[in-house]
C-alpha cells in the first residue's frame, strides 16, 4: 500500500532522475547547442505545423503579453502544482494524492524515452522558426532558473503541458475546490508554452496526450474500493433510492 511519505519519496526520485538526465545531456554537449539530430527533430516539428503559424514578427509582441505569459510559464505553473499537491495531501482519503503522484511518475516514465530517442530543441533555438525566447525580453534569469531541470532538446512532449493536464484532470476527478479557476489558469500555462516561443504545436499535443494517459494509468491502479471517492461519481440520494419502494407501497404491492 502506498503511504504519503512513500509517494513524496517517489516524487523526489523522479525529480532527482530528471536532474541527472538533464545534467548528462547538457554536459555532453560541445560547440553548437543544436546537434544534427536536434535539427532534424525541429525540422520535423516545423513540417507538422500549418503554414499560417508564423513567428516572423515574434519580437514585436506587446510587452503586457510577454509579462503575462512569462509569469504563467515560470511562476504560475509551479505554484499550481504545489498548491494542488498540498490540497490533496491534506485530505483524509489518500487516493487523490496517490493518483496525482503516480500520474506524475508515469508522465516522466513515458516522456523520458521520447526525450532520448527523438530530441527536439525548443522553437526559439531553431533559427528557421524565426522565433525568439520571448521571456528573455524580461530577464534571461527566468529560463536559466529552469534549465537544470529541462534540457534544451527535451521539448517533445512538453512537460509543462503534460503536468498541467494532470493537475486539471485530477482536480476534476476528485472534485477539488476552485477547479474552474485551476482549469482557467492551467490553460494560460499551455498557451504560454507556445507564445513564448518555447514549444512546437506537436509538443503541446503530445504533452496533453501523455498527461491524460498518465492520469488514466494512475487511475487504473487505484483500488476499486477507493474509486467511489471520485468527484465524478455521485451516489444516488436517499430520496431517489426510496421512491420506487414508496410507489410500490402505495399500490398495495
Amino acid at each position: 500500500m502506498h503511504t504519503r511519505p512513500r509517494l513524496v519519496a517517489l516524487l523526489l526520485v523522479v525529480f532527482l532522475v530528471n536532474l541527472g538526465e538533464t545534467w548528462l545531456e547538457t554536459s555532453s554537449r560541445t560547440g553548437s547547442p543544436i546537434s544534427a539530430a536536434d535539427h532534424n527533430g525541429a525540422y520535423a516539428m516545423q513540417q507538422f505545423e500549418p503554414r499560417f503559424i508564423n513567428f516572423e514578427f515574434h519580437d514585436q509582441t506587446a510587452a503586457w503579453a510577454m509579462y503575462a505569459y512569462s509569469t504563467s510559464y515560470f511562476v504560475l505553473f509551479p505554484l499550481l502544482g504545489v498548491a494542488v499537491l498540498f490540497a490533496l495531501a491534506r485530505r483524509e482519503a489518500i487516493a487523490p494524492f496517490r493518483v496525482m503522484c503516480l500520474a506524475i511518475a508515469a508522465d516522466y516514465m513515458i516522456s523520458l524515452p521520447l526525450f532520448l530517442m527523438f530530441p527536439v530543441p525548443e522553437r526559439w533555438a531553431y533559427p528557421e522558426s524565426h522565433a525568439i525566447l520571448l521571456s528573455d525580453q524580461w530577464s534571461s534569469a527566468l529560463i536559466n532558473a529552469i534549465r537544470p531541470m529541462s534540457a534544451l532538446n527535451n521539448s517533445f512532449p512538453s512537460t509543462h503541458v503534460s503536468l498541467t493536464v494532470i493537475i486539471i484532470a485530477v482536480c476534476w476527478l476528485f472534485n477539488v475546490r476552485l477547479r474552474n479557476m485551476v482549469t482557467a489558469l492551467g490553460l494560460t500555462v499551455v498557451l504560454a508554452t507556445f507564445f513564448l516561443g518555447i514549444h512546437w504545436l506537436a509538443d503541446i499535443i503530445a504533452g496533453a496526450t501523455v498527461g491524460l494517459l498518465s492520469v488514466g494509468l494512475a487511475w487504473r491502479v487505484t483500488d476499486t474500493s477507493e474509486r467511489p471517492l471520485l468527484g465524478l461519481v455521485r451516489a444516488p440520494s436517499a430520496r431517489r433510492a426510496l421512491r420506487p419502494a414508496n410507489r410500490l407501497a402505495t399500490r398495495g404491492i
